[in-house]
């Protein structure tokens, strides 16, 4: 079921996507790929979508390979989290005004030296 979610969420995020004009594109050229991300502040909680050109996100520990990974996530500068999958929600962060950085690494956990950070306010 939470499988389902995901792709259900994923694919909203997407569509979502092609119709807001407010998208981020950061390129790095080790593999000539891109990482797109939008955000969504709803309450206390940050939804995230991102899109990795030629990219495979990768759960465990595996060998270093280009094109797989996953993503750190930082919530003003202290890394609270890592995920496997493109689209994501950041909960329960308090009232104020936040910065998040997402930074894409490689299965070993090395740098690809792409991030994107972003400013939210939670109101």
């Amino acid at each position: 079921m939470v499988k389902v979610l995901r792709f259900f969420f994923l694919c909203v995020a997407l569509l979502f996507s092609t119709f807001m004009s407010n998208h981020h594109l950061v390129a790095f050229a080790e593999q000539k790929q891109a990482l797109f991300v939008k955000h969504h502040v709803k309450g206390n909680n940050v939804f995230v979508e991102c899109i990795v050109d030629q990219f495979t996100f990768t759960k465990g520990t595996h060998p270093k390979k280009d094109g797989q990974g996953r993503i750190h996530i930082y919530v003003n500068g202290k890394r609270v989290s890592e995920t496997t999958t493109a689209a994501f929600v950041i909960r329960g962060l308090p009232v104020g005004k936040h910065t998040i950085r997402l930074e894409l690494v490689h299965n070993d956990a090395s740098k690809y030296n792409v991030s994107h950070e972003f400013t939210v306010t939670i109101p």
